[in-house]
């Protein structure tokens, strides 16, 4: 094998990389929400997976015979979109797969710019492809399989976990109405502390100045007696 055969394997093995990469970010730009909710989906891997499987199976061969058997082009052409549906819609699903493992591997970026989630985790699944025999053949259909699944049920729009369900359940009384909150109690009213700062305060403004201690107080006029009148001589 000539250093030729050698780039050319690994130009190609680079191309198919920034390909799952550009799906993964195409995904997670135009359905933010849906690749939310698929990452949800991974969760429970395993009925993700059979879903995904009772998705991409029939379709495939669909696809297939619809390729063999069809004399037309029209016939073969419709045959390939039908069997390549599956694979796009595998390739948008499994951003949520990425996203999950970008989540495990957080970074300081991930609040202001989330696509770095998916940009990391893509890269992370992508070298896991590259796995001879196991990332072949096991992980790969794996990742299409399950991402698969994940897209179709994330077109209901409704959550994988049912937490905020048993939440508001246990809010709700008999009958299914919704238990009246009870207002909280008045909080007692918090006593000045001796050593607190306003507590201080307040005793230096009720304390007298020291100027006010050394003046003298004024003393108390006596009342003037009545002059008598002068006798006559």
């Amino acid at each position: 094998m000539t250093i030729a055969n050698v780039l050319q394997i690994l130009l190609l093995i680079l191309g198919l990389m920034l390909v799952f990469q550009a799906y993964w970010l195409f995904g997670t730009a135009l359905f933010p929400h849906l690749v939310a909710q698929a990452r949800d989906r991974y969760k429970t891997p395993i009925r993700t997976t059979l879903i995904g499987l009772a998705v991409v199976v029939p379709t495939f061969l669909v696809g297939f015979v619809a390729m063999g058997k069809g004399s037309n082009p029209v016939i073969q052409i419709i045959g390939i979109v039908i069997g390549t549906i599956p694979l796009m819609l595998g390739a948008i699903g499994s951003a949520g797969l990425c996203q999950l493992i970008g989540l495990g591997l957080p970074a300081p970026g991930d609040q202001s710019q989330n696509w770095r989630r998916v940009w990391r985790g893509g890269w992370v699944l992508n070298f896991c492809y590259l796995l001879p025999l196991a990332g072949w053949f096991v992980i790969l259909p794996w990742g299409i399989i399950s991402g698969c699944g994940a897209f179709v049920t994330s077109l209901s729009g409704r959550g994988n976990d049912h937490s905020n369900d048993h939440s508001n359940d246990r809010g709700r009384g008999r009958g299914g109405s919704r238990a009246p909150r009870k207002s909280p109690a008045s909080e007692p009213v918090a006593k000045l502390d001796d050593d607190s700062p306003r507590s201080s305060r307040l005793q230096r403004s009720q304390i007298p100045s020291g100027d006010s201690e050394n003046k003298p107080s004024p003393r108390p006029r006596r009342p003037r007696r009545p002059s008598r009148p002068k006798q006559e001589e």
